[in-house]
Formats: structure tokens, sequence, C-alpha cells
């Protein structure tokens, strides 16, 4: 439900208020556009309660019964008696273990991580079976906190499609082809083993934030020569990268936002994407309790965030804009209010002049004025977060630093141990290896950047160069398919492990389900390809179950059976305890920063990772393809977001397929006219576009990585200068905000009437009566109701005599 102010729209979008709508749920309602009259007469058009020939409506597509039949499939897989390896019967118990009780849950402690963000949780399971996650209250990071994505990791592991076994690609000498086989997991480490004792190896894996995971690739590594390359599709290093240049170290720091009682955000959006955003969420609320010492968040960005949707204050910029707005408030303290010590230092006055006539196009002064006095007035109790690029984040370590909030509300101790030090520029000296000859052989854990990294980069081509290729993963994927093994990667709930998401907080990553397929870790992959070639110590290992359960017991000192019932040792209490030291700025980092001329261009574009998708690994789950963005309401497509001046100053209507290009590269998107964004932004949204993730996943809406720019191994995603060819077609897009309406008249000739979408009463109404102001309605079903007289019958499947 949108409902926005007078002051943060613009004229044009005034000029579309229809004077009678306080609360729409469209521009098109909004301007009481015909069509959307239309459409709301005939919402229930595709109803369940109604028949339609093989499932299609009379107007096309899929009917909505027939689509919940679909929906369903991967629901179905949690609540079926699972396929299981031969070994494993599925049988009725005759001697029924204790702690299973038919019908009754059991709940286990676990962890997992997704794209770099840990999450502690409570895993339950029924007659062995996973079917539902929460927050565990006892982790110290997200508590009982979880993202969508978590919730729907239960429904990953039930993904049909899922590699089942090792297999082999038989390749020809150009490698076009993928023929595949199956293979014994035995026969595949005696030939990797081989391959490998010829040296020149190298292994690319996402960032690791598991001690003992690390600890086997470094053993391997040591034993086999291998150089170990980091990558990750979703990439924190401009971050991490400006904390290196400013302070000496490479870290990223935890954010404690539960001490900032200001916080200012520049593109950065903290709450929906960026880093650890359930724990930040939740830290944040604790400081938004109604009083005196209520919080306040000043948001600056280019595109309507989950952050932004949040803010106090908020102000519209171009992408490109970023570090100028920072640098801006860096002036207003250290040239006009001469508030720190830095203001007579000359190298950084130099640096701030350059950025003059930036600073003066982004803001009016007066936004300037006001935001850098609320953060002096509350320094050492504020936050300044920077965005998109290495000199937005250069910028928000120093205005930190000035204001004395390193240490306080920027907690370097507790960040996260070895997490988010994935880098492109990683990929590319990789690439650069393959090319030139220098890597042979190439191990592949867990991440897909034949999807997921810009083609310019030329991930592909290189990889064909090598003599072997090995990818450990779950599925067969875009990466997969140029590789000439695939081992299929345990599920977490699979198998056992640790992650240490936090410098001292240790958590347990337990089964709770047997593997369904013939699957392993990649630790355990590592140990077994070890022994097959007898590779130093680590060939002498057990199992990583061993390994895990040794640094729990020797290493943390911490009874197993306890670490087990609790799930998480936390070591970081003195961290806790007491205030950072301050950290000293180098202010040599802010040459790194200096104002680079760009070329003028109309539009900008942000390529941004949405919500539910991400980096699309978990493309393939139904259910994050159904669930709508928190902003746009829109699910199963990725759309090209336009603000109403754009779109009405360009002619572009909903839906309208527009042809998006950046430089020589260019991709067909549908238009979505989104309020909230800059004028001369435009988005698209990552993770879409995926061809071997699965049925599901498969060919919905498009790639956008590939318009990146790359430079300097670095791959841009955010200001990129972007053209827009509109074309004749159309696209109906799922929103299920505009869907909502519920009012008019059905096919079958049901008046809805008007539906009350928003309950508005004053405090002395509600305390007087809490159903104030609530319009009661007769609700339509398909169900008249029975009496019961006599007995209540009901009943129960044994779902374990289910085979199929």
């Amino acid at each position: 439900m949108n409902s926005f102010k007078e002051d943060t729209m613009t004229t044009t979008e005034n000029s579309l208020k229809d004077k009678s709508s306080k609360y729409w749920l469209s521009l098109e309602q909004w301007r009481q556009d015909p069509e959307f009259q239309r459409l709301a007469e005939q919402e229930f058009a595709s109803s369940p309660l109604r028949e339609e020939s093989g499932g299609i409506s009379s107007e096309g597509g899929w009917a909505r019964r027939e689509f919940l039949k679909l929906m369903g499939a991967s629901m179905a897989l949690a609540s079926f008696g699972c396929m299981r390896r031969p070994a494993q019967k599925i049988v009725p118990y005759v001697k029924r273990p204790k702690e299973i009780v038919e019908g009754i849950a059991n709940y286990y402690a676990s962890s997992f991580v997704d794209n770099g963000e840990t999450f502690g949780v409570v895993v339950t399971t029924r007659e062995g079976r996973p079917i539902h996650v929460t927050g565990n209250a006892s982790h110290p990071i997200n508590s009982t906190g979880l993202s969508a994505r978590a919730h729907a990791h239960v429904l990953s592991l039930y993904d049909p499609a899922r590699a089942t076994g090792p297999m082999k690609n038989l390749q020809n000498d150009k490698k076009t082809n993928h023929e595949t086989v199956s293979v014994s997991f035995e026969q595949a480490d005696k030939e990797i083993a081989a391959q490998i004792k010829k040296g020149k190896v190298a292994i690319l894996t996402g960032s690791i934030v598991s001690p003992t995971e690390n600890e086997i690739v470094s053993e391997f590594s040591k034993a086999t020569g291998a150089h170990v390359y980091t990558w990750d599709a979703i990439s924190h290093e401009n971050y991490v990268d400006a904390q290196e240049q400013c302070y000496g170290q490479a870290v990223a720091p935890r954010l404690a936002l539960e001490k900032a009682k200001l916080i200012l955000a520049v593109n950065n959006d903290f709450m929906g994407t960026w880093l650890q955003p359930t724990q930040q969420m939740r830290d944040f609320a604790k400081g938004r309790k109604p009083g005196n010492g209520m919080n306040r968040l000043i948001v600056i960005e280019s595109l309507l965030t989950l952050t932004g949707s949040n803010a106090d204050t908020r102000y519209r910029i171009r992408p490109s804009q970023s570090a100028a707005v920072l640098m801006g408030v860096i002036q207003e303290l250290l040239v006009n209010k001469k508030v720190s010590g830095y203001a007579g230092d000359s190298s950084v006055l130099g640096v701030l002049k350059g950025y003059d006539a930036e600073i003066k196009a982004a803001l009016p002064a007066s936004a300037y004025a006001k935001i850098a006095e609320e953060l002096w007035a509350h320094k050492g109790q504020s936050l300044v977060l920077g965005g998109y690029d290495l000199a937005s984040h250069i910028a928000a370590n120093f205005l930190n630093s000035i204001l004395g909030n390193d240490g306080v509300t920027i907690d370097s101790r507790r960040s996260p141990n070895t997490g988010f030090r994935g880098s492109n520029r990683h990929l590319q000296a990789l690439i650069d290896g393959l090319n030139k000859g220098e890597i042979k052989t190439v191990i592949i854990r867990g991440v897909n950047p034949a999807y997921a990294a810009p083609e310019k980069m030329g991930f592909v081509e290189a990889l064909k160069k090598s003599e072997m290729a090995i990818y450990v993963g779950r599925r067969n994927n875009e990466t997969g398919k140029h590789c000439d093994f695939v081992l299929p990667e345990s599920h977490a709930m699979e198998g056992w492990g640790d992650v240490e998401g936090q410098k001292g907080v240790y958590s347990i990553q337990q089964p709770t389900i047997e593997p369904l397929y013939k699957t392993r870790t990649f630790g355990d992959a590592l140990i077994s390809i070890a022994k097959a070639g007898s590779f130093g110590t680590l060939a002498k290992a057990d199992s990583v179950y061993e390994m895990v359960k040794a640094r729990f017991e020797k290493t943390l000192h911490t009874d197993w059976t306890h670490a087990l019932q609790e799930g998480v040792v936390d070591t970081s209490g003195s961290a806790r305890a007491g205030s950072d030291s301050a950290r000293a700025f180098r202010t040599s980092a802010l040459q790194l920063a200096a104002h680079k001329p760009a070329p003028k261009t109309d539009l900008e574009l942000v390529l941004y990772p949405s919500i539910g998708l991400r980096d699309g690994s978990m493309a393939n789950v139904p259910w994050l393809q159904e669930f709508p963005d928190p902003v746009t309401k829109i699910c199963w497509d990725n759309v090209l977001l336009v603000s109403p001046k754009m779109a009405q100053e360009r002619k572009l209507d909903e839906g309208q397929i527009v042809n998006v290009k950046v430089g020589d590269r260019s991709i067909a998107a549908p238009v979505h006219v989104q309020p909230g964004l800059n004028d001369s932004t435009v988005g698209l949204a990552l993770g879409y576009g995926r061809t071997e993730a699965g049925d599901v996943a498969n060919n919905v809406g498009v790639n956008a990585i590939n318009l990146a720019v790359v430079h300097e191994g670095r791959a841009d995603v955010a200001g990129l200068p972007v053209t827009l060819e509109p074309t004749k077609s159309i696209e109906t897009l799922a929103n299920v905000q505009v869907y909502s309406a519920m009012s008019g008249k059905t096919r079958e000739g049901i008046d809805m009437g008007h539906r009350q979408i928003v309950v508005e009463a004053t405090l002395d109404q509600y305390k007087k009566d809490p159903s104030a102001n609530i319009e009661r309605e007769k609700i339509v079903s398909a169900w008249s109701g029975f009496s019961y007289t006599g007995y209540k019958w009901g009943m129960a499947v044994d779902l374990n005599l289910c085979t199929g």
C-alpha cells in the first residue's frame, strides 16, 4: 500500500494525484485510469470456484487451480515420504527410537549461511523430515529473526532440480558438447587426484564462513599447491577495500545500530540486502521505540529501497552522486562549521574542492547544513553508511572518524571473521591464469560465474582452456555444464559443518535429515580427493563431522551435547562488554576518493540485488519467485524501474518492453512505473534470467549482470550510462498490489462492492473500541457449512507408507 506525502513528490506526481484518493494501490487507480477500472471489475476472472477447459483461463495463461498445483511441487516433497538412497528403507518403525513419536515434531538447533548472511536456526522435523525453520533465540546474530530467503531454505532442500549423483560431462576438444554420464565418487576422486598431481591447480569458492572448512581448504592448498580465489556474485569488496585503505584492516565491521541515535545511509539498503540485513533490521528496531530516545534515519538514494521506505527524511540523487553528497556533508563540517581537527588539513580540503560542482548539483545547500548539524549534535551516537562505489565508502569512513563513531557504532572487533572477502579482482586473476596456461586444473565450489559474472570478463572461454574443471555444487548449472566433473554437494540440512558468522560466535550446522541423494559436503569432498591422491595430512582426516566435533570440544572447550542443544557458542563477550577503541583514519585514503570526471549522461542505470532472489542461487524455489518484492510488489519477473516523471516524458507505459542498452550490450525488459525514484535513474534487479536452474526458474526474467561495466578487475553495477529504446510490445506484470482492489462485480455477477483496505482510528477511538471504524462485510464462500449433531470424525495419513 503506497501513500506518499506531498513533500516527497515531484511536480509531475502531484499533477497526477486524484483528489478523492487518500490511499491507492497503483498509479492507475490514483489517476482513475479506465483500464484499471475494467480490470477491477474482472478481478475474479480466474476464480478457483469455476472449472475452465484444461486449466487454462479464457483470457489465456494458467488458471489459478492449475497454477497452485505447480506451486505445490516442492512443498509436497517436504511432506512426502522422501526418496533416499536405497540403503535407507522407508518402512514403519518396528522399534521406534525414543525421540520419535509419529505426528510429534522434533526440534534441532543448526545454522546456515546465505549470501554471506549468517543464521542460527531451529529446524522443525517430523519423522525425520525438516518442515520448518525459525530463528534461534539464543543466537546473538539473528536471534528469532529470519529473512524471506531463510524461510525458503527448507524448500531448497526438496528442490527436484538438485543433482542426484556425481556426473561426468563428456566433452570434445573444443568443449562445445555436454553429454553427461553418471560416475561413482570413487572413480571421480581417482581421476581428479591424478590430474591434480600434474600441478597448476586453483580453487574458486565464495566467501567461506566456516572455520573447519577454511582449515580443510588451507590444508588441501598446502598439499597440492593449489591457489585459492574467492569470489561472491553479490560483492561487498568496495566496503572491505575502503576499510583496508582507511584503517589498515580488511574487515567488514558490524554495524552497532542499536547504539545509533542518527543514521545517514547513502544508497545503502542495510535493511534489505546489504551485509547482515536481518541482524541490522533487528538492531535498528531496538532504537525505534517512540519516546525521547527514538533514533532518526536519513536516507539519500537513487532507487526506492526497503531502507528508504522507512526513512524519516529522504532525498533523491543520481547513483554517481553518492560520494559527492557525503563530501558535501564533510565540507559543511570542516569548511563552513570548522568543527574538526581536519579543518585545516590541506590534503583533505584539496579533495573536497574537486567535488564543488558535484556537491552543488546533488542537493541544495540547506540540505547539507541540516544534515551536518544533526550529525554533529549526535557525534559518537551516529552512523554514516556509503554505497555503490569505493569513494562513497571512504567518505563515509572519514565522516564516522570525524564524528567519533568508529569504535562505538562501527564495531570492528565483532566483524565477520572470514565473510565478505569475495572479490571480482580474484575472479579476474583466475581468468587471466587460465588464459595464460598458468592454471590447468580448477575446482569450483558453489559459485556460478558462468551466470552471475559479466560475459565480458570471459570466464567461460577461459574455463574451456583448462585441462580439467571440477564443479562442487547442488546442481549441474550454468557453470557445471562447462566442467568435466560435477560432484553434488549436500544441502546445509544434510551435512555437518560450523559457522563463525561474527568473530567469536561459533554455530553448529548439524544435519536434520539423511542425504536425499548421493551427495557430500565440500569439506568431505576435499578429504576424499586428498585420500585418493595421498595429499598431505588431510589424507589422514576422518570427516568433517570429526573435525567440527574436535573444534568444539578441544579448541572451544565446550561439551559436545550441550553445543548441539544450544546450537551456538559465543566467546565474544569481552568484545561486547565495552566499546572498541577508535581506529586512526589514514587521510591518504581520501586520494582514492578524489573526484574523477565522468562523461555526462541523461540516464543512469543501477543493477541491484532483489530481496527475494539476490544472486539467483535459489531461483528455482517457487515460493521465492511468487514472493512479491517488498517495494514494487511485483513477482515472477525483474522489471525496469522508472519514475512517473520519466514515464510521462518518454511516454512509457506499465509493462511496455524497452531495450536497455549500456555500451554495446542490450537486453529487453518490461517497464514498471515506481514512485520515489530519482528522475534520471532506472533500476533493474539481478538474480533472474537463469537457464540451467530448473523448470521453475529457467527463462524467468532477464540476466541483468551482462550490462555491468568491467573496469580494472571490478564490475561496476551502478551509475552506468544507459539508453532506452521503447518497443510496441506490452507484457502484463504480476503485481500483487494492483490485483487486490476487490471492488466491482465478478463474472459470476457477485457484487464485491467496496472493500476497506486501510483502517484508520485515533488513539482515543481505539482505546474506546479496538474495532473502531472497521467495516464489516459478508464474506463470500463456496462452503455453506454443516451442522454436526453427533461425532466429529478426523483422518490421519502415515506418510511413511506413501512410497509412490
